[in-house]
């Protein structure tokens, strides 16, 4: 799901954090589209030539591995966000955020998204943890457009910086344990131009590529 920034007034950094933790600490109590609308409103809405936005990016706390840098900016119990840098030498390789809604708003340069989900049905059929996914969405995001993944639709997901460097806001409420992350090997030739392909699922403690 992606669209363009729309007209909205702007708010500051400590506007955005309030309302994003505020909106993170009820979502047991809303449902998941209004955290999707009331997010993607407050994304929209960020200034980031605001001097508070600048400054938390400055304090901002990096790590990351060779797919990307992260820079956390929020990590709360309900909510974890910051900017997410990747380059086009390296394009991220498919993988999920378990249980998590995962918005993002693109800073700078462009980024080609493929999302998908597992086939309704299948199951892992072997000890070689072998899988089915089919596309749900395929684009190019620029610097303005937002887009979201959520835990029932297009959670796995793989990206590839068209310009040489993109960067983007990722906010992702509640925050998915790392260590339940895994990677999706394709098994299928040139997957990317495929609606449906063949993967080895692989954990995250398992998985040595990153």
């Amino acid at each position: 799901m992606t669209s363009k920034i729309l007209d909205s007034k702007a708010i500051s950094w400590k506007e955005f954090q309030a309302q994003m933790t505020t909106l993170a600490e009820a979502r047991t109590t809303i449902n998941q589209s209004t955290i999707i609308k009331r997010g993607l409103q407050y994304l929209r809405q960020l200034d980031l030539h605001s001097t508070d936005f600048k400054l938390a990016v400055k304090e901002s706390y990096e790590t990351g591995n060779r797919y990307w840098l992260w820079q956390r900016m929020i990590k709360e119990n309900n909510i974890n966000g910051g900017i997410l840098n990747i380059n086009s030498e390296q394009p991220v390789q498919l993988h999920d955020h378990p249980g998590a809604i995962g918005m993002v708003r693109i800073i700078s340069g462009e980024t080609e998204v493929w999302q998908f989900d597992i086939h309704k049905g299948n199951q892992i059929v072997n000890e070689e943890n072998i899988v089915d996914l089919v596309r749900v969405s395929h684009s190019v995001l620029r610097a303005g457009d937002i887009a979201v993944l959520t835990p029932q639709k297009g959670n796995i997901h793989a990206l590839r910086a068209i310009s040489k460097q993109c960067r983007m806001l990722d906010f992702f409420i509640p925050p998915y344990q790392q260590s339940q992350r895994s990677w999706y090997e394709p098994l299928t030739n040139n997957w990317v131009d495929k609606k449906q392909i063949s993967c080895r699922k692989i954990p995250q403690h398992t998985y040595s590529k990153a």
